[in-house]
Formats: structure tokens, sequence, C-alpha cells
């Protein structure tokens, strides 16, 4: 059984979350933002270091995404 690879770097995440949009809603700035204060926002789980590569699950993002919920 093959379990798919969901771990893009993140310019590639930034590309795919935004795919069509008129206004880029996640820019690659604003993921490395989450990506480097991860230990703190609970997006640990989904970030992998390899040397100085770092990938980001695309499904483990958008799971924590959705588990922020909407502040208003």
């Amino acid at each position: 059984m093959s379990v798919p690879n969901d771990y893009r770097a993140i310019v590639p995440l930034a590309e795919r979350l935004n795919a069509g949009a008129t206004h880029p809603t996640f820019t690659s700035h604003a993921i490395r933002h989450y990506v480097r204060n991860c230990g703190t926002n609970g997006l640990a789980p989904h970030v992998r270091r390899i040397g100085r590569k770092i990938l980001v699950s695309e499904s483990g993002f958008l799971a924590w995404l959705d588990s922020k919920g909407a502040r208003a």
C-alpha cells in the first residue's frame, strides 16, 4: 500500500494554495512565518526539516488551518 506524499517546499505550497486566485491568500512569506513559529502555533507535526530544506505537508497545513477556526 502506497501512502501519498503531500510534503512540499514553501514556494510550491504557496503556489498550490493560491492556484487561480486573483489576490493570493497565503504568500510564501506568510507560510515562512508560520513555519518559523511552528513550535508555538501547533504546526510542528506537519513540518519536516532535512538539512536546509523545509517541507510542509499540504493536507496537514490545511487541517492546521481548519483547527484555528474563524476569529471575528
